[in-house]
């Protein structure tokens, strides 16, 4: 679904023009990106978590 809306997005965005087609789907992409960050930065926090919690038991 993401896709086809990207493709619609980029066929209506094509009428005003390169330069603006190009930064809005840079925008769109780099925004994915962000997103796939934020998912990857919770693992790793819930990974610092369970090793905190070890390290308290052991102590």
């Amino acid at each position: 679904m993401e896709s086809s809306l990207t493709e619609a997005f980029r066929a209506r965005l094509s009428q005003v023009g390169s330069p603006v087609m190009m930064t809005l789907y840079l925008f769109i992409r780099f925004e994915k990106k962000l997103d796939e960050l934020f998912v990857k930065l919770g693992k790793l926090t819930e990974g610092f978590n369970v090793v905190i919690k070890d390290e308290q038991r052991q102590y």
